[in-house]
């Protein structure tokens, strides 16, 4: 998971330069989720990794975050297989659309996006468990034309509040 700690400074980067985005809706338990969160996933099927970021403030009941998708090998020339356009290939900024708290379970999806490898619009939904200050689980993504399915796992933790 080298690739996402070298990307993390670059997510921190790109969400500091750009306009904030729409609100995330959470629903249900809303307290378990108050706090600074960080962590990364990974999909050994795609060979990638990122890192993820979420806030949620006490009190509300929208959130702010996002996360860094990488894809795998970035910096090389695409094969056959792989999409013509370098847009695709590049690490980008996905937006989390929805979350739910269940008591210490958690789903929600990502905005659709484009599939780095083809293209295909994508859709990705997860699901995990509160563990404390800890927060994992796994992610379903569905490229919508090839109906292909891609898991992996994610995990985040609470940030410490400053002293």
């Amino acid at each position: 998971m080298s690739h996402a700690r070298w990307w993390f400074p670059v997510l921190m980067a790109a969400l500091g330069c750009q306009a904030p985005g729409m609100p995330i809706p959470v629903r249900g338990s809303i307290d378990p989720l108050v706090g600074d969160w960080a962590g990364e996933y990974v999909s050994p099927e795609t060979g990638r990794t990122g890192s993820i970021v979420f806030s949620l403030v006490a009190g509300r009941d929208t959130a702010s975050g996002d996360v860094l998708m990488i894809p795998s090998n970035p910096d090389f020339p695409p094969t056959v297989a792989r999409s013509d356009d370098p847009q695709q290939r590049a690490p980008r900024v996905l937006k989390i659309s929805f979350v739910r708290c269940e008591g210490n379970e958690v789903s929600g999806w990502l905005d659709p996006y484009p599939d780095p490898d083809t293209g295909e619009k994508t859709s990705t939904t997860f699901e995990g468990v509160i563990k404390g200050d800890k927060l994992e689980g796994r992610f379903v993504s569905y490229l919508e034309l090839s109906g292909k399915r891609r898991t992996g796992t994610w995990t985040v933790s609470r940030k410490k509040a400053a002293d």
